[in-house]
């Protein structure tokens, strides 16, 4: 027979007070002791500014001395500047201006910190205390095993729930001689424990959406099949989410409780960085404030949504996904584009099917509208209370905070604004100018010339004349679509189709022979993908001006470089008075270039929605901050996620 292995137990508990890890060796525990609990305070005071070699840590430094991995590089660590200070006055003496000459001017009253029962406190009072877990707390499994097993089998390993039987049998079996019992008696016993979980993340819930007739479709007796169907919707409650972002402690000195405006001391140029410091936050809280003085000093949640449409291989044994994300306008962008856990999974929507018969009916796309915003509107219901009366909760700071919620931003490439803001395809979401010439100026949208044409016209005229969708109840971009097809139009234009092939393979070979560069993307095929993400036109956008040069005119170049210069600057961490005045201009040399292919013959008109879009930005990075934070980048990469165990396990826990 085969020697036999010892079982190697766990020996070694963790000394982090509140850790209650184990490990089997030494090793293990020393390992878990550098990446999880650093002992920072060993660190001289020079470290936090060092940014050269090991010897400007101020100690001897020996490349065989483990122990120096405990000390990561300073440049991981994310040192708050005084410009990112709660309060106005940084320095203590009166003087808002921080090192690096930027002035912040808060909107007050300032958020104020209160206790448990809503009772404001002085600036100067310590946080209240709270009731503390014990260490050897593993509620609601009645020990640390309990929980260890649990984790593996239900988040690491993904165990199917037969297959988590069958384990508990054996184990029940083994233990029959020592009158013993396994931990848990079934899978049932243990997903009702894992569900009864108060911490942590929140748990999921669903409710079913039927079609019902409102007697405009004019269906008559014939019902097609899907209205006969059931739809699942699988949420989490915002509310607890919002909870549960404002109470972590790594978010402190990351999240701005109050709006605000930053200037340069030296010129008084007004800057935009994070959400808190557009204009929508300043004017929303004081809106708030004016309409109802008793809100004064309480914190403002702007509410950030995010949907994005998506399709993952057939090896996850789901193709199509409707994720819903949630994030608030508090958190900085770094922060939020940093995914570290600032934008959340709060649902999965239904995507209704059809024949192929059905499909292309008025009545169908009229339920996929209203199933997409009934949906929206039951899942933030929790949220609406504390919309004009404020509620009091605990923020990561251990202060209590009196919150107001307002939906604030969605995060949507441009179908999906078309579907939230109930307009007709090819018309702006944003402004009322007409499709066939969308390059006019025209005033923004408004709710209420929105419910007033509603009221006042047919659904024909709402649809002909002014782009809407009236029967709803309510609650990928310019660079490939556009551009990079029209540079193939024009070649085919110009040199007929075989020959134009023959040049877009040389581009192909140009892009492809890119050299490898640290941020420089490589495209071993050129430019065909199957499905374009942001990531692709991003990466491609930093070779394609080289790879079609001396084959386009020059004023095609110069389309695209403007398009750039626009791209890069509205993709800056800060933008300033004189980045709008830069993005203005680049905008401007854009429209001026591109009637190149006007002139040409290639394309008969430039009213297009998401060029037309670019119109906008000055206003909303006036009135958001800076697109950074609000980028459909954000919502795509987590998407991407779902390819991964954790996105899969996400899933089938909702399910």
């Amino acid at each position: 027979m085969p020697t036999r292995l010892t079982f190697n137990a766990l020996r070694h508990p963790c000394a982090e007070l509140g850790c209650n890890r184990w490990f089997r060796n030494l090793s293990g525990l020393t390992q878990h002791t550098r990446t999880h609990h650093p002992s920072l305070g060993r660190v001289p005071p020079s470290f936090a500014v060092s940014t050269g070699s090991p010897d400007h840590l101020g100690q001897d430094y020996d490349e065989t001395d483990h122990d120096a991995d405990m000390f990561p590089p300073a440049t991981k660590y994310d040192i708050p500047t005084p410009g990112h200070q709660e309060l106005g006055d940084v320095d203590g003496d009166g003087d808002d201006s921080d090192s690096s000459g930027w002035e912040r001017e808060s909107l007050g009253p300032e958020s104020k910190r209160c206790d448990a029962s809503g009772q404001y406190l002085s600036d100067d009072a310590p946080p209240p205390l709270s009731a503390e877990r014990s260490s050897d707390d593993w509620s609601p499994f009645r020990n640390w095993l309990e929980f260890e097993l649990a984790d593996f089998l239900f988040r690491q390993a993904e165990m199917p729930a037969k297959k988590i039987d069958t384990l508990l049998e054996i184990w029940a079996a083994s233990l029959l001689a020592l009158r013993g019992e396994p931990l848990f008696a079934n899978q049932k016993d243990l997903y009702r424990v894992i569900d009864s979980t108060s911490i942590g993340e929140v748990k999921w819930e669903s409710f079913v959406v039927q079609y019902a007739d409102n007697g405009r479709d004019g269906q008559g007796s014939n019902t097609a099949p899907w209205m006969l169907d059931s739809y699942d919707v699988w949420y989490r409650d915002p509310r607890k989410v919002i909870h549960n972002v404002l109470a972590r402690t790594d978010l402190i000195g990351r999240i701005d409780y109050v709006p605000y405006r930053e200037y340069d001391s030296t010129n008084n140029q007004r800057r935009w960085e994070d959400f808190m410091s557009g204009a929508w936050a300043w004017n929303k809280a004081d809106r708030i404030i004016s309409e109802d003085p008793t809100t004064a000093g309480a914190t403002l949640i702007p509410i950030i949504l995010g949907s994005d449409k998506t399709m993952v291989s057939v090896a996850t044994g789901q193709t199509d996904y409707y994720p819903l994300y949630l994030s608030i306008g508090n958190v900085r962008n770094s922060v939020r584009r940093a995914h570290c856990s600032a934008v959340v999974l709060i649902g999965f929507l239904a995507m209704p099917k059809t024949t192929r018969e059905h499909a292309g009916s008025s009545a169908f796309r009229n339920f996929k509208r209203q199933l997409f915003h009934s949906s929206l509107t039951r899942i933030l219901c929790s949220l609406r209370p504390a919309m004009s009366v404020p509620e009091i909760i605990l923020c990561g700071d251990k202060y209590y905070r009196r919150i107001i919620y307002s939906l604030a931003a969605y995060i949507a490439d441009y179908e999906e604004q078309v579907l939230l803001s109930c307009i007709v395809r090819n018309w702006c979401p944003k402004c009322l100018a007409h499709r066939e010439s969308l390059d006019d100026d025209a005033l923004r949208h408004r709710r209420e010339h929105a419910d007033t044409v509603i009221e006042e016209f047919d659904f024909h005229k709402l649809w002909d004349t002014y782009g809407i969708v009236g029967d709803i109840v309510l609650i990928k971009g310019g660079f490939k679509d556009h551009l990079v097809d029209w540079v193939e139009r024009y070649l085919i234009h110009i040199h007929g189709k075989t020959q134009a092939e023959k040049v877009l393979d040389e581009i192909d070979r140009r892009i492809a022979a890119v050299a490898p560069y640290t941020g420089l993307r490589r495209f071993p095929q050129g430019r065909h993908f199957k499905q374009w993400t942001s990531d692709d036109s991003k990466g491609l956008m930093k070779v394609y001006i080289a790879a079609i040069e001396g084959y386009v005119p020059q004023y095609v170049i110069f389309t695209f470089r403007a398009f750039l210069e626009f791209c890069y600057l509205i993709h800056q961490n800060v933008i300033t008075q004189q980045t709008l005045v830069e993005i203005d201009d680049a905008l401007r040399r854009f429209h001026l270039y591109r009637e190149v292919f006007r002139n040409a013959g290639v394309v008969d008109t430039f009213s297009l929605p998401r060029q037309h879009a670019m119109k906008h930005y000055y206003h909303l990075i006036c009135q958001f901050g800076a697109p950074n934070g609000l980028c459909s980048s954000i919502t795509d990469s987590r998407t991407d996620a779902f390819d991964q165990p954790e996105a899969r396990q996400a899933h089938r826990r909702a399910r």
